[in-house]
């Protein structure tokens, strides 16, 4: 079994997510069958990376992640556009496409920066050090690599609070027709309306193949205790429990870099450095005008510079793009002080205004549910052979609760409680015989289950700083979970939903749920076992970090101190620089981030098509990002940029390596050849001509004069010398000046 194309290996195998052991044969077998399934893998239609950068482009895009990798991937289908982006992680590995191994790669170093919170002052008590573990992906597609693939938008009031922040055509009925333009919805008329999803995006969007009985159980048991059941949260009908849509296509995870950086694979003007960690943004100053012309990023020891001719656009998440703006002198002085970095650009709302969703883990026995494997080789083959069955799901996770706490805004229109679930996920096993317990060692052990309310509307905030200079070193992360009491009351709130659902008829009769007992440190010996105080002391200890960070650079007019970013995604003060992240966001949506980030992104991309594509060349763009500027995009060259010959040796290192050496683009090759990768099928998978999509001879130009400048490189002496000096103090073996 073959994909036609060098089959690469392509980071950590199944077995290491594991726990290795009595897993290694199975998970091994496993492993080896999902790389060569091409339609799971798509070993074919990676990105062929670049092992050095040119010295100039016109966009330099900063992280790689579920905004990263959709500003990237649609500035690149511009014609005349050069566009590097930088990620400091690899590829996705095989494994990580499946559904089922949602959490199999947390806290893989290959694939998670592994970050940890600072002590905190009132929550994560029962943890080392009072810290709590924040997860992030660190990997082409970031955490849309890692994360559940929970589509959810928000609710319209967190976009009307958005505007009310100071931030014009950021409302509910503008970023709607941004959501729509990305989606390819396929359960349209089914469980969703086309009034609020679209079709023909590159971002699919459905619900995942398989459901356990359970899902269905537990909206049986929330419409017995009195809540309200919803087929779509991205609907009219957005609070109640509901089997939530997932990023996913046909069966396996579509993260951003899928969705939007593979389909750019064979185009000359995209290049990808991965493994490359960004260390600072290089600013000019002329004539009191400050603005970034530059971009400085460290691979294999090297550090290397690479010209921004147009934008630097910045997408390394909430964390790490305060990080890199502090480490390029962008931010409060006090902060960069402390660090020994001089001032460039004072904005001192950089790393402030941190918030993320908090959850609290409750565990659940179920009595009378044997602890048997849900992945065995039946269910391997169901999802090999037809991408069906346990493994194309998230088990009990695809189930989740918007809800209104009895502190919401009496409205109802505002929940402020999410409620997660997790169990019956497919995804370790150790022999693959049907039947086989999940734990060799207790063979008669019951099933677990876990409930996770969650403070949607977090008052607490927190902030990101530095450590050090060196830009290898993980920011200064200050959570300041539950320092705020209202976010307690939202929690222990949900912990009394929780508990009517395990107590209903449906979970009782069926499923023999059981609250795990716990005593949490010494809160039940102070406040009595399931008291409101006792369960407040309780969250406090056993506190669950959601991934969710948010803020830490927000979206805000110039005439509010903290803000970072004004409504068109700039950095105040330099226009060039634009952040497209979860972290401009002026608030926390009432939901998973993925898609509001892929949505700011999108609309960052109008932005910059506003500004850099004349009227006269693309026609009027509208305020949501009309498709009259993409026609016409890739038909008219950009202004300023000269057509040259097309560098062979560019073209080489971008291809997909699936294709023969001296491949040229032709329909008639395609055709002819139906098993290796096709750039010219839509996301629908109906054959497109090649006009709409790449011709090498109109479609792309490498600006002219690119040999005025020369790459930067400077020799890192070794890993010790990150450690022990300060990074200004580096010398710089070559450079170009700015």
């Amino acid at each position: 079994m073959s994909c036609g194309c060098a089959d690469n290996y392509i980071g950590p195998p199944l077995t290491s997510t594991c726990g290795g052991g009595a897993f290694l044969v199975f998970m091994g077998l496993l492993d080896t069958f999902i790389r060569k399934k091409c339609d799971i893998s798509e070993i074919c239609e990676r990105v062929t990376p670049r092992l050095s950068p040119d010295a100039e482009y016109d966009f330099v895009v900063i992280g790689g992640g579920s905004g990263g990798a959709a500003a990237a991937g649609k500035l690149a289908q511009v014609k005349g556009w050069k566009v590097l982006l930088i990620e400091a992680g690899g590829d996705e590995p095989p494994g990580s496409q499946i559904p089922a191994m949602v959490v199999n790669y947390f806290g893989n170093p290959h694939m998670d920066w592994n970050y940890h919170t600072e002590p905190e002052p009132v929550a994560c008590q029962g943890y080392p050090e009072r810290r709590c573990t924040w997860p992030r992906g660190k990997v082409l597609g970031g955490c849309s690599v890692i994360n559940g693939m929970m589509y959810t938008r928000g609710t319209p009031k967190d976009y009307e609070r958005w505007v009310k922040a100071g931030n014009p055509g950021w409302g509910y009925e503008d970023v709607l027709p941004v959501f729509k333009r990305f989606e390819d919805n396929k359960d349209i008329g089914s469980f969703v309306d086309a009034k609020y999803h679209g079709v023909n995006g590159p971002f699919t969007t459905s619900r995942f193949r398989h459901q356990p009985q359970m899902a269905y159980d537990i909206l049986r048991a929330a419409e017995e205790i009195g809540e309200k059941v919803t087929e779509d949260l991205n609907g009219a009908h957005y609070t109640g429990f509901s089997i939530a849509q997932s990023n996913t296509r046909n069966g396996v995870r579509l993260s951003s870099a899928r969705a939007y950086v593979r389909p750019q694979r064979i185009n000359p003007n995209f290049h990808v450095m991965i493994n490359s960690t960004a260390s600072r943004i290089i600013l000019a100053n002329s004539d009191g005008h400050k603005r970034a012309v530059g971009v400085e990023f460290i691979y294999k020891d090297r550090v290397y510079s690479v010209r921004a001719r147009k934008e630097v656009i910045l997408s390394a998440g909430a964390l790490n793009s305060p990080q890199v703006l502090l480490l390029s002198g962008i931010g409060p002085k006090n902060e960069l002080d402390k660090v020994g970095i001089k001032q460039l650009h004072d904005l001192p709302g950089v790393g402030r205004n941190l918030q993320n969703h908090v959850a609290f883990y409750m565990g659940y026995k179920l009595d009378k549910i044997e602890a048997i494997t849900d992945l065995d080789w039946a269910t391997a083959l169901d999802y090999i052979l037809y991408h069906n069955g346990p493994m194309s799901s998230t088990g009990l996770s695809q189930v989740t609760a918007r809800i209104n706490s009895p502190y919401a805004d009496p409205s109802g229109t505002d929940p402020d409680l999410q409620i997660f679930f997790a169990g019956f996920t497919a995804n370790c096993a150790a022999t693959g015989s049907i039947g086989d317990p999940e734990n060799p060692e207790h063979p008669k052990a019951k099933k677990e289950f876990t409930f996770s309310p969650v403070t949607l509307h977090p008052k607490s905030k927190g902030y990101v700083g530095l450590h050090s200079s060196n830009p290898l070193n993980p920011p200064k992360m200050v959570a300041n979970y539950l320092t705020e009491p209202d976010d307690v009351k939202v929690l222990v709130a949900g912990i009394r939903v929780i508990q009517q659902l395990a107590n209903s008829s449906v979970m009782k009769d069926e499923y023999g749920m059981t609250i795990v007992h716990e005593e949490y440190g010494d809160c039940a010996k102070q406040f009595g076992y399931d008291t409101d105080a006792f369960w407040s002391c309780a969250v406090k200890y056993y506190t669950g970090p959601e991934n969710h960070q948010a803020c830490s650079c927000k979206m805000g007019p110039s005439s509010d101190p903290m803000a970072v970013v004004n409504d068109k995604l700039q950095i105040h003060g330099l226009s060039n620089v634009r952040i497209m992240d979860a972290s401009a966001m002026p608030a926390l949506v009432s939901g998973n981030t993925q898609a509001t980030i892929v949505m700011m992104a999108e609309r960052g991309v109008d932005f910059i098509k506003e500004q850099w594509l004349t009227n006269s060349s693309i026609g009027v763009v509208s305020r949501f990002g009309a498709s009259s500027s993409e026609k016409v995009a890739v038909t008219q060259r950009s202004p300023g940029i000269q057509a040259s010959a097309v560098s062979q040796h560019s073209y080489t290192q971008n291809r997909g390596p699936s294709f023969p050496a001296g491949f040229h683009l032709s329909e008639g090759f395609h055709r002819q050849h139906p098993h290796l990768p096709n750039p010219y099928l839509g996301y629908n998978g109906k054959y497109t001509g090649m006009s709409v999509y790449y011709n090498m001879q109109n479609e792309y130009d490498y600006g002219g004069n690119r040999d005025r400048y020369q790459t930067k490189q400077r020799n890192v002496n070794s890993e010790a010398q990150y450690e022990s000096e300060p990074y200004s103090s580096r010398q710089i073996s070559e450079s170009w000046q700015p």
